[in-house]
């Protein structure tokens, strides 16, 4: 008996230095049956024992290259439970939300000595981060979205921050991921948008505000539209000011040359209305008067009159001008005269004019 008892003593005894000296197996939660469970581990809590905070462990330590195996799993999986609604992508985005609280906020757990002015920076969205951080649920894995306190213009400067520091830059991505999860939800069974090897670099996420909502209707612009667009606009844009001003150089110089030729018509009408005048002028009026004629007397005392015109009837006075020059030429007359006939003459009316004799007075 008392060899027995002896013996379940010792036994009981090596089992507890067996439990005390064994490492703890911790492990990342994620879906039952999951196939990112042989990376992850099997549990059913997150814990901070698997947390790394500074971007060079996850390419140093065991524990950092675990966790980027998990998380990258989790995101490219479209494993999930059709009866609980569980998926990998919900727990990969719980999973790095909770990593961010650990390392920024030291919640649940602080595991960082590392000093930044970054967490006073993001300090408004500490309350929106740890919301159901240490009981998670499928319910529960999305509320924290709408919590006030998780403003996009606290996210931009809180990532602007850890963008700034050369050893946390991957905490900027991990806040940018879970930002965009809320903005546009990931569909249950589908993969999450971003890549993981995106996630998990030293270069900074753009920000989801700048995308637009993804839909499975809608395919990727190929980089030539995008630059073809605004160039055909362009030229469109440029064609029409082209043709604008074709028509309207066109319109004026037709206006131009209809209000050429009317002002030459009113030109020649004027003209020809002027010289009607000075015609009627020159044969109406009356007398002898001084510009409108030319009065002499021939070799015979008699009175003629000559007037200025360019008619036949002026014509034929020049050359009966001229023939009774070379017949006068003989005589020593200096003068010469063109003797109207008495049928052709036109009537004029008398002039007042005291030294102007009469023409009856010559005859």
């Amino acid at each position: 008996m008392i060899g027995c008892f002896g013996t379940a003593r010792a036994s009981a005894v090596a089992l507890w230095l067996l439990v005390l000296w064994t490492p703890a197996i911790w492990a990342l939660r994620t879906t039952s049956g999951s196939p990112c469970a042989g990376v992850c581990g099997t549990t059913t809590n997150t814990t901070s024992n698997e947390i790394s905070c500074l971007d060079q462990a996850y390419n140093q330590t065991a524990t950092g290259k675990k966790f980027e195996k998990c998380i990258s799993c989790q995101l490219e999986s479209d494993f999930h439970d059709a009866n609980t609604g569980e998926s990998d992508v919900n727990w990969g985005l719980y999973n790095l939300r909770y990593a961010f609280s650990t390392c920024v906020f030291g919640y649940p757990d602080s595991i960082s000595n590392t000093s930044s002015p970054c967490p006073v920076t993001c300090d408004i969205i500490r309350t929106a981060v740890g919301e159901d951080i240490q009981e998670p649920s499928i319910s529960n894995l999305d509320d924290w979205c709408d919590s006030p306190s998780f403003a996009d213009n606290v996210v931009n400067d809180c990532e602007l921050c850890y963008n700034y520091t050369t050893t946390q830059v991957y905490m900027a991505n991990f806040l940018e991921s879970i930002r965009y999860n809320c903005h546009f939800r990931t569909v249950t069974g589908k993969k999450f948008k971003i890549e993981p090897t995106r996630i998990f670099t030293q270069s900074l996420l753009p920000s989801s505000l700048s995308l637009t909502t993804p839909s499975s209707s809608s395919s990727n612009l190929n980089l030539g539209v995008v630059i073809a667009v605004p160039i055909v606009g362009f030229l469109l844009i440029l064609c029409s000011l082209t043709i604008c001003c074709f028509f309207f150089i066109r319109h004026r110089r037709k206006k131009a040359r209809r209000t050429g030729q009317t002002g030459h018509h009113m030109y020649n009408n004027d003209s020809s209305n002027a010289q009607q005048a000075w015609a009627e002028r020159q044969y109406a009026a009356g007398g002898y008067g001084y510009g409108f004629g030319m009065g002499f007397m021939d070799n015979d005392g008699r009175g003629q009159e000559l007037a200025y015109g360019h008619s036949t009837s002026d014509q034929q006075y020049q050359q009966q001008y001229q023939e009774h020059f070379q017949g006068q030429a003989k005589s020593g007359f200096s003068h010469q005269v063109i003797e109207q006939p008495p049928s052709q003459s036109p009537v004029h009316s008398q002039i007042l004019d005291p030294d102007q004799k009469r023409p009856q007075q010559w005859q």
